[in-house]
């Protein structure tokens, strides 16, 4: 069985069904994330050490998720 092909030649898959199911589970996660962090608006004490502050929760959420990234990046193994 010859499968039918346009003037174009064979017909590429759509960038939605490129994406892989950790990248999807990746994207529903940042959301989730996102989502989070919207919903806590409050001002809260922050304390570090020696420093102290008040800062928005989002923002700390938003630092904080951002280095749990950093630090997933720079602890994945390579093969």
């Amino acid at each position: 069985m010859t499968q039918a092909h346009d003037a174009d030649g064979p017909q590429k898959k759509s960038w939605l069904a490129r994406i892989t199911g950790k990248q999807w589970t990746s994207v529903a996660l940042v959301i989730l994330a996102l989502v989070f962090i919207l919903q806590n608006l409050n001002i809260v004490r922050v304390e570090f050490f020696l420093f102290h502050t008040a800062a928005p929760l989002w923002a700390i959420l938003l630092i904080t998720l951002a280095a749990g990234y950093v630090i997933g990046r720079f602890s994945k193994r390579r093969d």
